[in-house]
């Protein structure tokens, strides 16, 4: 298994005020889906300097480098997935080194993978290997935003470019 689960006790600890955060901050980036304007903005800067997504930034750098055992500097990208049922994911990739996402109001969704299946659970971490195609399924209705961070982490430095969202990811 090239992929592993973690779970957020700050999501779990904190999921409301997150929601609220997220809700609030989600209006600064106007009428575009966040999702697809992840060059633009990181999650972790658009939500600071809240404590809340400070810790929750600290834990899942502590996941990341636990997934990838590497010692060495890495930089992350991340945005928010804040979607009605009819606007999920369908199929597509990252072309980075790894992928995940943290599930902060999932409903009941899945992320389909080629060869396997992720239950999208409130707080559940969700690291694996970039270049994999998947999508998102509703499994029932919801009448609320789904809310998950998407994140890409690299260990290759590239030459300064538009991407505004790839920030510095110490160890």
């Amino acid at each position: 298994m090239d992929w592993s689960i973690y779970k957020s006790q700050v999501v779990l600890d904190n999921q409301r005020v997150m929601i609220n955060i997220l809700d609030n901050a989600v209006s600064f980036l106007g009428d575009d889906d966040p999702t697809w304007t992840y060059d633009r903005y990181n999650v972790f800067g658009l939500t600071s300097p809240t404590q809340v997504f400070y810790d929750l930034y600290n834990e899942l750098r502590r996941f990341v480098y636990d997934y990838t055992g590497v010692p060495k500097q890495l930089w992350m990208q991340s945005w928010v997935n804040y979607h009605m049922p009819d606007q999920v994911l369908k199929w597509h990739n990252h072309q980075w080194p790894i992928h995940g996402y943290i599930s902060i109001e999932p409903h009941n969704t899945t992320t389909v993978f080629d060869n396997y299946v992720i239950d999208n659970k409130i707080g559940r971490v969700y690291i694996g290997p970039g270049n994999n195609p998947h999508e998102v399924r509703v499994i029932e209705p919801f009448d609320t935003p789904r809310i998950t961070i998407g994140f890409d982490v690299t260990d290759r430095p590239h030459a300064a470019n538009a991407n505004l969202g790839m920030i510095p990811f110490p160890k």
